[in-house]
């Protein structure tokens, strides 16, 4: 009776394990990689950052809809690009830095330079997601960028 009822248990427990469960989505989206490349624009004070993240969905059946995406604490624009079984996020964020740009005050008054502010955060990186066109979202944490090289053109275009 006893070896009935450890066989009973031990069948129901192997064949739980492929039973769906529900589960939270962030888990069933790997982050493949995150790229940040700083550009500086023609004129002076003008400079940006592209960010270029790739998701996978665990689920090859899963649609990844990208709602939101902030790098660094700002809010960056984006568009994506579904490929196979592979999401593509691609932001451009534009800084205009008054402290570099030229002074055109009249002549012989004082200069004065602002502190540069910073308005990054390193540590406020993450995408907001939906999958197959739920109404949840969800929130994958990116923990750093890895910086890399600009490639083609100098100036990125707008989205």
């Amino acid at each position: 009776m006893n070896n009935q009822i450890f066989i009973i248990l031990f069948w129901m427990l192997a064949f739980s394990c492929k039973a769906p469960v529900s589960s939270v989505y962030q888990d069933d989206v790997t982050l493949i990689s995150a790229q940040k490349s700083e550009w500086f624009g023609g004129r002076p004070g003008i400079r940006g950052a592209m960010y270029t993240v790739i998701l996978k969905p665990k689920n090859s059946k899963d649609y990844i809809k990208v709602k939101s995406f902030k790098a660094e604490g700002n809010t960056v624009p984006f568009t994506q690009t579904n490929s196979g079984n592979v999401v593509t996020v691609k932001g451009n964020f534009q800084i205009t830095d008054k402290t570099d740009m030229p002074d055109y005050s009249p002549p012989g008054s004082s200069v004065k330079r602002p502190e540069k502010q910073s308005n990054t955060n390193p540590k406020e990186n993450w995408i907001e997601y939906s999958i197959n066109n739920s109404k949840r979202k969800y929130r994958i944490m990116i923990p750093k960028f890895n910086s890399i090289e600009p490639e083609g053109e100098l100036i990125p275009r707008r989205p």
